[in-house]
């Protein structure tokens, strides 16, 4: 049955905007973490690339969007078994989103495609290792990184040397993201209290390469 739900979603959501309108934003989770458990077992296989492109080279309906780190490790399209015209991805060292990367989310919401915000963190984060470790990094840009990400360090010591500590840091700054879209957007804000779209925030380990939903 989540087999089947799952195929059928990919399908749906490079097909068109129209079939779309009937899924519903948990469903598109639950597709993603499916994907997810395909990606985990190593079995993703990309075979009609050339069809896809072919089906999409005049228009794009990605009814999910995730902002996610630049970590070279942690590629959304391949994390959730996601082909080309899934998600939407914007990506910044951190997970966080400044002006130019709310524009980008909110362009998707515009457009009438995105009906799930995914945010996602993950394991051993270099952003947020660096933000913990105490000295400020060397050049403005990388300052205005760490500072914005040490706000969502409520309660979590500065230490960098702990692996747990890392990882409750990594989460807090993922849940700190989506507030931050919600704070500083009201066309998400709006989505969101209308029920359009839902924002879910997750983790990504690198070891098992399992993502697991952020309460």
């Amino acid at each position: 049955m989540r087999r089947a739900l799952f195929a059928t979603l990919v399908f749906v959501i490079a097909l068109s905007a129209i079939a779309q309108e009937s899924i519903t934003p948990d469903q598109l989770w639950s597709a993603m973490l499916q994907g997810n458990k395909q990606f985990v077992g190593g079995k993703i296989v990309y075979d009609n690339l050339k069809a896809e492109r072919d089906l999409l080279k005049d228009s794009q309906y990605p009814p999910i969007t995730v902002l996610s780190c630049s970590d070279s490790r942690v590629p959304p399209e391949l994390i959730f078994n996601q082909s080309i015209g899934g998600i939407f991805v914007v990506r910044s060292a951190g997970n966080v989103a400044d002006d130019f990367g709310v524009a980008s989310i909110e362009y998707a919401l515009s457009q009438g495609w995105t009906k799930l915000i995914v945010v996602l963190a993950h394991e051993e984060c270099g952003a947020v290792k660096a933000s913990l470790g105490g000295a400020d990094p060397g050049s403005p840009a990388l300052l205005a990184l760490a500072r914005r990400i040490r706000t969502s360090f409520v309660g979590i010591p500065y230490d960098a040397s702990d692996k747990e500590n890392v990882h409750k840091a990594a989460e807090a700054n993922a849940r700190a993201s989506a507030a931050q879209l919600l704070a500083h957007s009201f066309m998400i804000r709006d989505a969101v209290a209308t029920g359009r779209i839902k924002i879910v925030t997750a983790y990504y380990e690198l070891s098992t390469g399992q993502v697991k939903t952020v309460e």
